[in-house]
């Protein structure tokens, strides 16, 4: 049991590390990152439904135009304006091509408020012409600041805001309208009313913002959690295979290179049968902290592949590029000094790392990761605790280095 537990240098914590796509996700929803996370995953469903409710406002303000023609070509004795029935058809239309152009959920967000000021001050301007329609008006407000709350792609705080200017501004126009005509009662119960539909649309609204949020938040947990490797916190298979896939399209889209290491931990079922597989799974946790913290661009990927491989994937990284992180990886396991007394390497732990690098990505993706295996049991034999490399030259033809 002393062999145990001094299997690890000084300072080391064998029960380090927590899984860490999962760990800061305790407060996530405060985080900046997440909101604008958030914001991209809803930008299209947001997009589509307030174009949608463009074209049913456009729509409706058809239907009343085609009602007014008609009766108007009756003889009927209404002569009720077209104009304004025709203004909320090409607002709503003009709206729809504005939003289609908008690339991201700020500018998207910018615009709905943008068009409806416009669209608030122009019926504002209309009623001014047609004092006949304020009657129906307050059903109007009431109406407007639920789709305000609810229904518009905005933040709670900007729906708040706009709400609230929207039912302050619009009562006053209305009461300035009707003045002396309408009643103070009617203009009290129209206030009420309005108090009432903010207070019901904020509440409405800040329960759907939170509950949208932490749906959002639970979802990305999940997706976090099935694509960790629960034993080391670095990715799994699965992640490993997604970011494969999808990196390959993108570097032969973009003519780039896509490295691929593949790397064996050297021994390691002697050093289980040595040290028990409890400080082997400690072990393999060490040597995933190890490779993760000698990964230090962004783009660059660390998972476990299986038992105690791990791949990491290199986008954009060149034969040479490749070869230079894979002697760094080694090298930060030879100098963390795990003790391996059943290694023939001098008795520490060691790495074997087979180096495939794509130029020609007009094949499959699954021919990197065979070349990749390839060069690895290369090296491992060659007498392990070494580096091969090879370089997918075009697709099915392999060169080695």
């Amino acid at each position: 049991m002393d062999s145990q537990i001094n299997a690890f240098p000084a300072g080391f914590d064998a029960a380090m590390p927590e899984p860490v796509a999962v760990t800061r996700w305790s407060a996530r929803l405060a985080d900046p990152q997440c909101e604008r996370d958030y914001r991209l995953a809803r930008f299209p469903d947001d997009r589509r439904r307030i174009m949608l409710l463009m074209v049913l406002v456009a729509a409706a303000g058809a239907l009343i135009f085609l009602g007014r023609f008609y009766f108007r070509l009756l003889g009927g004795s209404g002569q009720e304006p077209l104009y304004p029935p025709l203004v909320s058809v090409v607002i709503p239309l003009c709206a729809i091509l504005l939003f289609r152009r908008m690339p991201t959920p700020q500018a998207l967000e910018t615009a709905v408020l943008a068009v409806g000021a416009f669209g608030t001050t122009s019926r504002l301007f209309m009623l001014t012409l047609q004092p006949g329609l304020l009657a129906m008006w307050l059903p109007l407000i009431v109406t407007t600041v639920f789709v305000i709350y609810l229904y518009l792609p905005v933040r709670f705080v900007a729906s708040v805001g706009l709400a609230a200017a929207f039912s302050i501004v619009t009562p006053i126009w209305w009461a300035l309208l009707g003045h002396p005509a309408m009643p103070g009662t009617e203009i009290y119960h129209g206030v009420l009313w309005l108090v009432l539909a903010n207070a019901l649309g904020f509440t409405a609204a800040n329960a759907m913002h939170r509950s949208q949020r932490t749906q959002f938040a639970q979802s990305l947990i999940l997706q976090q959690l099935l694509s960790t490797d629960s034993l080391t916190g670095i990715a799994n298979r699965r992640r490993f295979d997604s970011a494969l896939q999808r990196e390959w399209r993108r570097c032969l889209r973009d003519g780039l290179p896509l490295s691929l290491l593949m790397i064996d931990v050297d021994h390691f079922k002697a050093y289980n049968d040595q040290f028990g597989h409890q400080q082997g799974d400690n072990c393999l946790r060490h040597v995933a902290r190890l490779l993760l913290a000698r990964l230090w661009r962004p783009g660059d990927l660390v998972a476990r592949y299986g038992g105690e491989e791990f791949v990491c994937l290199l986008p954009e990284a060149g034969p040479f590029g490749a070869r230079t992180v894979a002697n760094r990886l080694a090298t930060a396991i030879q100098r963390a000094n795990i003790p391996h007394p059943l290694s023939p390497a001098g008795e520490r732990l060691t790495i074997s790392v087979g180096v495939a690098t794509a130029t020609d990505l007009s094949g499959a993706p699954e021919a990197l990761v065979a070349l990749a295996d390839k060069l690895l049991y290369a090296a491992k034999d060659a007498g392990r605790d070494r580096v091969v490399a090879g370089t997918l030259a075009r697709a099915g033809a392999a060169v080695a280095a």
